[in-house]
């Protein structure tokens, strides 16, 4: 069975049988799907999340590069918010955040970010909009179309949080038809962030 295929049986699992489901977990041998695998079960289990979302940050720790280090833990912080525990989950962000500066290429960097910056929809706009800030800063020193693309998504999120934020951010992007761009999707009333449990 691929490791896809193993998380997402893990991912069924945690609704209804979380130990089965841990036992799973263990066994994927690929440390993002057992990341992401843990972070479900961190998310659906019975008893307090911690553990488990430890877990999960450690095989987090396992991956190839910092990439995947950084952006595989955004479903570890979706699952703490989503449980309640949102002071762990913002802890734990600004660890990962700290860590993001260092993702090569930037473009990379812009990807990470934007998976975060779903997490943080989760434990408040304070920390959406520090995250969207990073996006931004990232696109006005390495433009390219995959940072272009974070910026737009990040300043949508954070219109759904805090419209007065992301218009200021939006008028803060150098690149005019960038800017544009992201005045559009306010006037569309914003984007939202991902889900990351289904």
């Amino acid at each position: 069975m691929s490791a896809t295929k193993q998380r997402d049986l893990v991912a069924r699992l945690a609704k209804t049988d979380s130990p089965h489901a841990l036992q799973k977990a263990r066994k994927i041998s690929e440390p993002w799907f057992r990341a992401q695998a843990l972070a479900y079960i961190a998310r659906y289990c019975d008893q307090a999340p911690t553990s488990v979302a430890n877990q999960a940050a450690k095989a987090a720790e396992a991956c190839v590069d910092t990439y995947q280090q950084c952006a595989v833990r955004a479903w570890e912080i979706a699952a703490l918010a989503e449980r309640s525990h949102t002071k762990s989950a913002a802890s734990r962000l600004q660890a990962v955040l700290s860590k993001a500066r260092q993702i090569e290429p930037p473009s990379s960097r812009s990807e990470a970010l934007i998976l975060l910056l779903s997490a943080a929809a989760h434990i408040n706009s304070n920390a959406v909009e520090t995250v969207a800030k990073m996006v931004v800063r990232v696109t006005d020193c390495h433009s390219n179309w995959r940072c272009d693309r974070a910026t737009v998504n990040a300043i949508g999120i954070l219109y759904r949080f805090n419209p007065e934020s992301a218009a200021h951010l939006s008028q803060s992007v150098s690149n005019a038809k960038l800017r544009s761009k992201c005045d559009k999707i306010i006037a569309a009333g914003g984007s939202s962030p991902r889900s990351f449990f289904w």
